[in-house]
């Protein structure tokens, strides 16, 4: 059943339900319903055929220019659901302006078509941005996202033909395993000893380097031998990077949840911001100050210079990454260091 035919039983559940919200008394059953609720009304919004047919689903209006399947748009549903949950397990509902309202005014309030539309565009440019999340192993196409209000690509970033194994040659096929943690990076160093250069970057992906690879003695060793406190010094820095990285996101999340009507440039700021973040977590989770320590360098000024020329010469280091690394922003123009 539509949100607009609600019965009289449906809207004294309802009634029942957001009273447990504002109240902040939810039990397992009630979070279940309003996530149930929630999804009903996004999925509305988005889709049209039946929520219980998947096989009868198309996706609607602009969104036809975000989501190139139904699928596609079924994944962007339960994002945006858990993003609600989320706020409701925060208290961000907790507001009496709820209580008189049924359950289909509830619902736009917490879920507004102009809401649920530039989560749409956040969320799939997050995902376009150079394969940044959520990408299938075999993606080779461009991939693009909505312009805006009124739909329309708005960008895209290509990928390189397949090689023979049917592989991109611009990493994309590589980025959805290294977010997943498996270490399939190969570092290209010059000689037997690693420049400056590479060192940084060494330690910078030393989680996710492939150790079957012939350089990886090399970096290993020096690894070993110049790191103080070794490889546990080595991996406690790397985990400080990831939570630092993780509270980043959050901040992003947090900061479109808090602001539903800003403005599409500030939201392309957003996106940009997490992008980077997202890029980071692989190629740079390390701080300066992280570099300064497990180098034993004279001042956190060198540890901003040994970053920042990782940054600008991580193309050459990784170079099946060279266009994603561009298209996340991470590498810095002229050798400067980024913001």
């Amino acid at each position: 059943m539509g949100e607009s035919g609600c019965s009289n039983h449906d809207e004294e559940v309802w009634a029942s339900l957001i009273t447990k919200v504002v109240r902040g008394h939810e039990d397992e059953e009630a979070v279940w319903a309003f996530r149930f609720a929630v999804e009903r009304r996004v999925w509305n919004v988005v889709l049209s055929g039946r929520q219980n047919d998947p096989d009868s689903a198309k996706v609607r209006g602009p969104f036809r220019n975000l989501f190139r399947d139904p699928h596609a748009a079924e994944d962007f549903i339960a994002e945006f659901v858990e993003q609600i949950d989320r706020s409701r397990a925060k208290g961000r509902y907790r507001d009496d302006s709820f209580l008189p309202l049924t359950q289909a005014d509830a619902l736009k309030q917490i879920a507004a078509k102009g809401l649920i539309l530039k989560r749409a565009i956040s969320s799939v440019r997050k995902f376009s941005r150079g394969g940044i999340t959520g990408l299938p192993d075999d993606a080779g196409n461009p991939v693009s996202y909505d312009g805006g209000l009124d739909g329309g690509w708005g960008d895209q970033v290509g990928a390189s033909p397949a090689t023979e194994e049917g592989i991109p040659d611009s990493g994309l096929a590589l980025i959805l395993r290294l977010q997943r943690g498996e270490p399939v990076l190969d570092l290209q160093i010059k000689g037997d000893r690693l420049a400056a250069v590479e060192e940084t970057a060494a330690l910078q992906t030393w989680v996710l380097l492939d150790q079957g690879r012939p350089s990886f003695e090399v970096i290993r060793v020096m690894v070993e031998g110049k790191i103080v406190g070794g490889i546990p010094a080595l991996l406690k820095a790397h985990a400080d990077g990831q939570r630092e990285i993780d509270d980043g996101l959050a901040d992003c999340v947090t900061e479109i949840e808090d602001h539903p009507a800003m403005e599409l440039k500030r939201l392309d700021g957003i996106d940009r911001r997490r992008a980077r973040l997202e890029a980071r977590r692989i190629f740079e989770p390390l701080s300066a100050s992280s570099i300064r320590d497990l180098l034993a360098l004279p001042s956190l000024n060198a540890g901003e210079k040994r970053n920042s020329k990782y940054r600008s010469g991580v193309a050459g280091l990784f170079p099946q990454f060279d266009e994603l690394l561009h298209a996340m922003e991470l590498m810095d123009d002229d050798g400067e260091s980024e913001p």
